[in-house]
């Protein structure tokens, strides 16, 4: 039987952070999940080429975001030019964006896009493979934070959110809700779905049994139901996996199929990258 494989990974206080505290937001169709409360997921944003949303991101600060190294990839397997790719930030139902806001709240904050000055994919990665799945995209302009804009707090492994096996998190996107992608589309509105994260060990015994040689590696993640039926899909690729306390700690990046039983998203692990992701945003900055 054919399983087709999809995409879906700071040491601490030295990451230039921005002048918005990260993780302040209420704690958190992915498919088995459920449309979130406006203005509740606020450190998200969605990636558009030619207007589509087709990935998630994570705000990091003022000017950069994380996102998945095989959201920046072409066709081709190569990196993408940065003008090729917006953000829209703020956003809470896709119709919404671009005038359509019959319906929205006429107190919320509207969604807004922006421009991708430099798009930085991890050295180590290669485009549709899985290891180092994780890039960082640089704004071509400050972030405008407000209630529903504001930035993630990010796993840097010294601070003990790198233990997350036998805990519960939150995935979010605007993804397809199905597995087969015929038989609808992705979600209008922003989606969240509640997952447990599993030991690599265990995550990987299942894999094994399609697949004998495959491994977890350390710098991946787990997390979805063992029974199946919540999980990250197509389109939810780059976007966050988030803890109760509001830190970032997995990158939606591949897995097999969607929501089927025995098969959890496998996720990139941010704590393992803490240092890389400090010594991009140091360097941009001329620091």
């Amino acid at each position: 039987m054919d399983f087709v494989f999809f995409f879906r990974d700071l040491p601490s206080t030295e990451l230039p952070v921005s002048s918005v505290p990260c993780g302040q937001q209420q704690q958190q169709r992915i498919v088995g999940g459920a449309n979130s409360n406006r203005g509740q997921i606020t450190y998200i944003a969605s990636l558009t080429k030619r207007g589509g949303h087709f990935c998630g991101a994570s705000i990091v600060n003022e000017r950069w975001l994380l996102t998945a190294g095989h959201c920046v990839c072409s066709g081709v397997n190569k990196v993408l030019r940065a003008n090729q790719i917006q953000a829209v930030l703020g956003l809470y139902r896709r119709s919404e964006f671009g005038g359509n806001l019959l319906d929205a709240d006429p107190f919320a904050d509207r969604a807004y896009e922006v421009g991708i000055r430099t798009i930085v994919p991890h050295p180590g990665y290669v485009c549709d493979k899985p290891s180092n799945d994780i890039a960082m995209l640089e704004l071509a302009r400050r972030i405008d934070f407000s209630a529903s804009v504001r930035p993630i707090c990010l796993s840097n492994g010294a601070d003990g959110s790198a233990r997350v096996e036998g805990q519960t998190a939150v995935v979010a996107g605007w993804g397809w809700q199905q597995e087969n992608r015929n038989l609808g589309d992705k979600a209008d509105t922003l989606q969240r779905a509640v997952v447990d994260v599993f030991r690599n060990e265990e995550c990987e015994s299942m894999y094994r049994r399609v697949n004998r040689s495959r491994t977890i590696a350390r710098t991946q993640l787990c997390a979805g139901k063992g029974a199946g039926g919540v999980d990250a899909c197509w389109a939810d690729s780059g976007g966050p996996l988030v803890m109760s306390n509001g830190v970032l700690i997995g990158i939606v990046s591949t897995g097999i199929g969607c929501a089927r039983p025995g098969f959890p998203g496998i996720y990139t692990r941010v704590s393992e990258y803490a240092g890389w992701i400090v010594t991009v945003v140091n360097r941009f900055n001329g620091n």
